[in-house]
Parts: C-alpha cells; structure tokens; sequence
C-alpha cells in the first residue's frame, strides 16, 4: 500500500468509522501496508507540541491517552494531520467540531491487528508480522518544552488552544 492510497483510505473511512469494515476488504498484504503506514504516521506525530494540545484540551494526558489522541489525529484526515505536524496549534479550531461529551480520542489503533486476528484465529497478526520487519518504529526521544505543572510554559508551547481550551468543560 502506498502513502497515497493510505491517506485515501482514511479519507473515506468517516473519521475511522468505518475502517474495520474497509481494512476487512483488503488483502492480508495490504493491511500490512496499511499498519505499516499507520504506525509510521503514529511515531511521527509523537511530538511534544501535540502533547501539550492534547494535555490542554483534555485536562491532562497519560501516555496512553497520548497513543489515543495520536489515532484520532490520524483519523482526522491527511490535511488536519499535516497542518498540526507544523504546528500544534493549527488544531484549536478542529475541537469545536467535536460533540459535547466526545472527547478527541481513538482506541482503535490496533485495529489492523484485529482484523488480520479476525480472518486468520488468535495471534496471528503476531505471527504474520514476523514477515514485515519494518513494521514496527521507536518513538523519538521528547525534550519537553512545557511542564504540566506550569501553565506559562503550555501556554508558550500552544497559546492560541491554551487561551481557547485550558480549562473548558466541553471533553
């Protein structure tokens, strides 16, 4: 699977609604292809800046709860995801689109592991991905900019969605 066909297909996906359904329609090498496009955007997008964001919007952010944020981003489309990879803040704005209640997250970043498990029994995405040694990425090394304990260094890292988010009620 290319870069390309990657983007469009969780450009039709509906913001990752419908993307165990689509990946269940691809071949064993093309999900692969698309994990291994996935993971790749996912370790890129592991950003300090984008933390920040995540920490303001959401009121604090685990590292797990970072790994979520990182899958909805993704899930947002090509054009969202690259204009906050320049810059964090260029997502302020995204968050009013979100429902009251819903909160800027997704689980399902495992989701190809899913349906390859589905089609083929237990482990055996484990066992396929043996196959595909470049599936698999470290995340960078993080120097933080902002402390999660002094607001004037988040605001300083993101103030245009601090000055929007910090505190709110709306996730």
């Amino acid at each position: 699977m290319s870069q390309a066909q990657f983007w469009i297909l969780i450009a039709q996906s509906n913001k990752g609604e419908n993307l165990y359904e689509m990946l269940n329609e691809l071949s064993d090498d093309e999900i692969f292809g698309f994990k291994y496009w996935w993971n790749y955007f996912h370790n890129i997008s592991y950003k300090q800046d984008l933390w920040a964001v995540a920490y303001v919007v959401m009121g604090g952010c685990s590292d797990d709860c970072f790994m979520d944020f990182r899958a909805w981003l993704i899930a947002q489309g090509q054009e969202i995801y690259e204009n906050a990879l320049k810059n964090a803040d260029n997502l302020c704005d995204i968050f009013d689109d979100i429902e009251d209640g819903d909160i800027p997250l997704r689980e399902d970043w495992a989701i190809a592991q899913e349906v390859i498990d589905e089609k083929h029994g237990d482990n055996a995405f484990d066992k396929m991905a043996k196959m595909y040694s470049d599936l698999y990425f470290n995340d960078p090394e993080l120097e933080f900019e902002w402390d999660e304990d002094d607001e004037n260094t988040i605001r300083k890292v993101c103030p245009k969605t601090f000055d929007k988010w910090w505190e709110n009620d709306k996730f």
